[in-house]
């Protein structure tokens, strides 16, 4: 993925986003492994399914697109 990529966290539930896309805070990192983020998993509700929804832009942000792929997890305490 390009160095301008983000991640946003979506409640499964109501589709409300708790992580919104954020230039700031939310663009992945890369290694020579691949792309990854951290994510402070305590201030998500446990037992409770969550999305990942990327951002991906491209040509200086002119083009953008967004991958929800179905990317599902769920907090466990």
């Amino acid at each position: 993925l390009p160095t301008s990529s983000f991640y946003a966290i979506q409640d499964s539930t109501t589709d409300e986003f708790i992580i919104p896309f954020d230039t700031g805070s939310t663009r992945l990192s890369v290694d020579s492994q691949g792309n990854y983020f951290y994510l402070d998993m305590n201030s998500l509700l446990p037992e409770r399914y969550y999305k990942i929804v990327l951002k991906v832009q491209k040509d200086g942000g002119f083009m953008e697109h967004i991958v929800d792929d179905g990317f599902y997890f769920k907090v466990v305490r």
